[in-house]
Formats: structure tokens, sequence, C-alpha cells
């Protein structure tokens, strides 16, 4: 099936994003992580519980508990992500192979499918979680706090600086 993001797969990278903006093993609730990035909270489950076993993610139950991003998932790109939610990333159902394409190796088409596919995953697989926190970070340093907050992963604005 040809690649669109789904609701799901926007909601993991909010949450990542999200995650990436808090200091190193900061825990945070699920239910602050859906009300700050709107989303509904049985989405999430799903996402923490695919997360955690994929070990991009660490989650404690009980008092105390919450997520948190597992050690390296900064490292993490925006392909992993989204792959890890959605699967591999087709741009047409003929670029999944030879046994889904009865023209493949005889269209013009195919090999403009084919750049566009290898752009789509060079841009994503190019872009690491710390990164985008990073980015995210410069936004809110450059805007007032209200806006902020109302950023992808809303950052905090005390990243451990003395102002």
């Amino acid at each position: 099936m040809p690649f669109r993001l789904t609701n799901q797969g926007e909601y993991a990278v909010r949450m990542m994003v999200f995650l990436a903006n808090r200091p190193e093993k900061t825990r945070v609730p699920a239910k602050e992580i859906a009300a700050a990035q709107d989303i509904p909270q049985r989405f999430l489950r799903t996402i923490i519980s695919q997360f955690a076993k994929l070990g991009f993610i660490n989650a404690f139950k009980g008092n105390g508990g919450g997520i948190e991003l597992a050690n390296g998932a900064g490292e993490l790109t925006l392909l992993q992500i989204i792959e890890a939610v959605e699967g591999p990333i087709y741009l047409n159902v003929c670029m999944q192979g030879q046994d889904i394409c009865q023209f493949q190796g005889q269209c013009a088409v195919h090999e403009v499918w084919h750049a566009a596919q290898d752009a789509i995953q060079a841009t994503l697989g190019g872009k690491r979680l710390k990164d985008l926190a990073r980015t995210n970070q410069l936004f809110a340093d450059n805007n007032d706090a209200a806006t902020a907050a109302g950023l992808c992963g809303s950052p905090v604005p005390d990243r451990g600086t003395d102002e």
C-alpha cells in the first residue's frame, strides 16, 4: 500500500519529540503527554507499549511512574520512528517489488517514483530525534512562552539554564 502518515504515526512522532524535549531521565506521565500533544489516550497507550518493546522508551508503572526516552533514543531518526508505527515507506504500490508491479523495468514513471521515494527516505532518515528537539528549543527560545507552548513537542522553556 502506498505510504500515508496515519494519525498514529503523527502521534508517535509528537510523543517522541515531546520526550526528547525533556532533560534526560525525566519521566513524564502519559496523561501529560496526551494532554500536551492532543493525543487520544487509546492511541498513546498502543504507541507506548509498542515503543517500550522496541526499546525506544522506558515505561514505568505506579507511583512516580511515567515514560522517558531510552538511552540512545535521541539518535533515532524520524524514518525509524515512523516506520516503527507505519511499516516500510512505499511511495507507490509498484515500489514494493516485482511481485506487485507488472510493469517494473518497463515503466518510465517507476524511475520517478523510485527517486521520490529515495528522497523521502533520505530526508526522514537524516533527521535525528535529538536534532528535532534542538530545533524545537530554538523555536521556543525565539518565541514568547505562549507560542512556544504550542509547538510540536512543546519544549520545556528551562533546559537547565540559569535564566
